[in-house]
């Protein structure tokens, strides 16, 4: 079998030269080197990019690139949308196949066509952003797709960011892009992890910058690694200027994009006087600025719904106020634009802010002032801290981000320009688990269990998502989270209560047949709670990649285990402490009586650590997983 591919292969490798020496084949995979074949999935061939600029601020975007595709998980990157709206026009969409060998297939696939979509996601009420779409799907691999297009645009504003790597697993052979610009206007320039500096070169009206990259092979998917956007060649470009209708203005540091921001916002703040009275009746009993704020926002989240409202210079001006107010619906720029408008009518200030949302997003690049954020959120000064305002929500407690949008950069805007500011960081303490539970056995080893759950903050999120499922989709939700399949759930009941740091809590009933494993005239008890245990990555001494672990949490359990009549403990586990820099870690078992009193206690720093540090991360997750797996050992009497 192995003489047979191996002689498969030679066959492809002479049938290629010879195609390629007569110029009938392209994207043999033969002329793939195999550093880029380890660890990927798909392998960018070429990727040509040509950003044009010219000095009216229209532009012109062509692009061609091709991906082979190496097995069939890589297929969404087969996958191609091209972004247009009322501002500009995609020229043409074109695609071609190749096999592994190298030869022109697409005739093949005669039902495979450009189709025109809205660009919209689920959700979005209108938009006037739409895409060409081409969505093809393979039988066999390896295959290549090549793709070539040109988008046209009327106006501006930003330059596009360039990482022709776009996911993990994915190489690439070589990539280049061109950015042709106006002597007059000079672009700002970031290169980031490793990208080469531009060759620059000119003729008598422009500028050529001109990047290469090549021969980057695929980055493999690591536990608690940084996303993969930090970790390959990027390209950030800004213009000196912004000019959109008749705002035109240096673009240079934060204060400029704040500006801007500004001006896409100004008198789009208008309400009704009705809705003016109604605020005003509604916070006359409230004594201070904060006790105001809540109600409003609970106001907003009462009347309003989230649905994306996209149109104009990229989606980044609100909808009016009052059209929010007649209408009940926004998108993150007219929500937050609504709830600051509702909030200057009974005289309180607020600032529209943009964010770079998403739980795995890579930081804001700060030293480098660009179009870097995809979310708004409000902010507002108080006397006892900042309050931060997620308005898309109609279920946020007042006053909490969440893993969305916390302990990031964000930009706040104000009619003199914009400042950059930390948002909210949750400790250990914040981020809390702590758990009650009482385990009655009986002299079968059956037990009825009796647990209340408390989650504060991030760890709060998991309850909330869950509260509002169907009773019988939460009770199936939760047999699966502890393992218990034979059990019988008397209760379950979820809440979501408090304002900063919302409080999730989960109380169940239930009867777990053989809690206590038996052997002999022996019971195994364990101490933990199955749900508990951690999920232990694959070690590995070839680690590339830093570790990182986004935020502190910690765990705190007790539990209180009825010792079933005719038994008594034959061993109880000494207490056992593991200290790391990773976190720590407390296991006790005491007993008193006919109980046995089990505590716990786990906390996980937040923090970023080399590659080398991942075997001792590793093995002190190991050491944890260990000691939960500690049973108590009871002896039934004669």
């Amino acid at each position: 079998m192995k003489k047979i591919i191996v002689s498969t292969l030679i066959f492809i490798q002479i049938i290629s030269a010879v195609a390629l020496a007569g110029g009938g084949l392209k994207y043999s995979i033969s002329e793939i080197p195999d550093s880029l074949k380890k660890n990927a999935n798909c392998v960018l061939r070429v990727s040509e990019t040509t950003f044009h600029v010219y000095d009216d601020f229209k532009a012109l975007n062509t692009v061609m690139y091709a991906v082979t595709l190496l097995n069939s998980k890589s297929l969404d990157d087969a996958e191609i949308r091209v972004f247009y709206d009322n501002n500009s026009s995609v020229n043409y969409l074109k695609f071609k196949i190749y096999n592994a060998i190298g030869e022109d297939i697409t005739h093949s696939f005669k039902t495979l066509d450009v189709t025109d979509e809205s660009a919209t996601p689920e959700g979005t009420l209108y938009s006037d952003d739409r895409c060409k779409v081409v969505s093809p799907s393979f039988a066999q691999y390896p295959v290549t797709i090549e793709y070539s297009y040109e988008v046209k645009s009327k106006i501006v504003a930003y330059y596009p960011s360039w990482q022709p790597i776009t996911s993990t697993n994915m190489s690439l052979q070589q990539a280049s892009l061109t950015l042709i610009t106006p002597k007059a206007q000079v672009p700002r320039i970031k290169e980031v992890y490793q990208m080469p500096k531009a060759m620059i070169t000119s003729d008598a009206q422009n500028e050529v910058y001109l990047w290469k990259i090549s021969n980057i092979a695929a980055i493999e998917t690591e536990p608690y690694s940084p996303p993969y956007y930090e970790l390959i060649p990027f390209l950030l470009l800004a213009p000196d200027r912004i000019k959109y209708e008749d705002y035109d203005y240096s673009f240079n540091s934060w204060d400029d994009l704040g500006k801007f921001r500004s001006y896409l916002i100004h008198g789009r703040d208008q309400l009704p006087p009705e809705t003016v009275k109604k605020l005003e009746d509604l916070v006359k009993e409230c004594k201070d600025k904060r006790s105001k704020i809540k109600k409003v926002y609970q106001y907003m989240q009462d009347r309003t719904r989230y649905v994306g409202v996209q149109v104009e210079i990229g989606g980044w001006q609100p909808i009016p106020a009052d059209y929010v107010d007649k209408k009940g619906y926004g998108d993150c720029k007219g929500l937050v634009n609504y709830t600051k408008a509702l909030l200057k009518s009974i005289g309180i200030e607020s600032y529209y802010s943009i964010v770079k949302a998403g739980n795995n997003s890579a930081p804001l690049i700060s030293d480098f002032p660009s179009e870097q954020f995809n979310h708004i959120i409000l902010c507002m000064p108080d006397d006892r801290d900042t309050i931060w305002l997620e308005c898309t929500s109609q279920r946020n407690a007042f006053g909490f981000l969440g893993s969305f949008t916390d302990n990031r950069d964000a930009l706040i805007v104000n009619d003199s320009g914009g400042t950059l500011v930390k948002t909210i960081v949750y400790s250990a303490k914040d981020n809390s688990s702590l758990r009650k539970a009482s385990v009655n056995i009986d002299n079968k080893g059956d037990a009825s269990l009796k647990i209340s759950t408390q989650n504060k903050a991030l760890q709060s999120e998991a309850f909330e998502a869950i509260k509002y499922d169907s009773p019988e989709n939460q009770r199936k939700q939760y047999v699966k989270r502890v393992g218990y399949s034979d059990c019988i759930i008397n209760s379950l009941t979820y809440n979501l209560t408090g304002d900063f740091i919302p409080v999730g809590t989960e109380e169940v009933e239930l009867f777990v047949p053989a809690f206590a494993s038996r052997s002999g005239n022996r019971f195994f008890v364990p101490v933990i709670m199955p749900d508990r245990g951690l999920n232990i990555p694959r070690s590995s001494t070839q680690r590339v990649n830093p570790v990182v672990i986004r935020s502190t949490f910690s765990d705190c359990d007790s539990v209180t285990v009825t010792i079933p009549d005719g038994f008594d403990t034959e061993f109880i586990p000494d207490k056992q402490l593991i200290d790391s820099k990773f976190g720590k870690y407390m296991l006790s078992v005491e007993k008193l009586d006919k109980k046995l009193y089990c505590y716990r206690y786990f906390i996980l720093f937040s923090g970023r650590y080399e590659a080398a540090e991942y075997p001792d991360f590793v093995a002190f997750l190991k050491k944890i997983a260990k000691s939960d797996q500690t049973k108590v050992v009871l002896t039934q009497k004669n």
